[in-house]
């Protein structure tokens, strides 16, 4: 059973954990917008996709190494992955409300539907089967929502997409600690 202290210790290191977490879905973000104009981003954007369960493992080992020093429970494990999650989605909430907001002024739908319309993604709609009208029409449903109804969408999906990510960490977290050996 974890104590009063030990569970707000677990929130303060997840806090900052989740602040860091953050400011990585805050840079995938606008990677991903950027990667609407120029293909050039749509790397940097899958590379910040997945550093984020990554990052949140190692946050987590390190949780369990350095400051728990002692076998963590599947849990804790996952009580501390899913705080830091929750953190990082307030942060990334923030900043996207703020962009769409004051920001944005429509850029965003104008460049998907231009990258929609490429040759390149013709063909590979054609390909897949995928309509013009169906995304013609998700896209108009996109230009009707509010800047608050993006960041609240944000929240939700981080925090269920986090949900199964702190599963699989707690499962792949819950062992002893890595000893450090000294060779005094």
């Amino acid at each position: 059973m974890i104590t009063v202290l030990e569970y707000k210790q677990l929130k303060a290191f997840a806090r900052l954990d989740g602040a860091i977490l953050g400011g990585i879905m805050c840079a995938t973000f606008f990677a991903f917008i950027a990667s609407l104009k120029g293909a050039t981003w749509q790397l940097a954007y899958m590379l910040g996709m997945l550093s984020v369960p990554v990052f949140v493992a190692m946050r987590v080992r390190n949780y369990r190494d350095n400051i728990l020093q002692k076998r963590v429970s599947f849990r804790r494990a996952a009580g501390y992955s899913m705080h830091c999650f929750g953190y990082s989605s307030l942060i990334l909430a923030i900043v996207m409300y703020v962009y769409f907001q004051f920001f944005d002024q429509g850029t965003m739908l104008a460049n998907m539907r231009s990258f929609f319309e490429s040759p390149e993604m013709q063909q590979a709609m054609k390909l897949y089967g995928v309509e013009k009208s169906l995304l013609d029409a998700q896209l108009g449903v996109m230009s009707s929502l509010r800047p608050i109804d993006f960041a609240f969408s944000m929240i939700s999906n981080t925090l269920f997409g986090g949900l199964g990510c702190s599963l699989l960490i707690a499962v792949i977290s819950k062992r002893n600690p890595r000893v450090l050996k000294n060779n005094d």
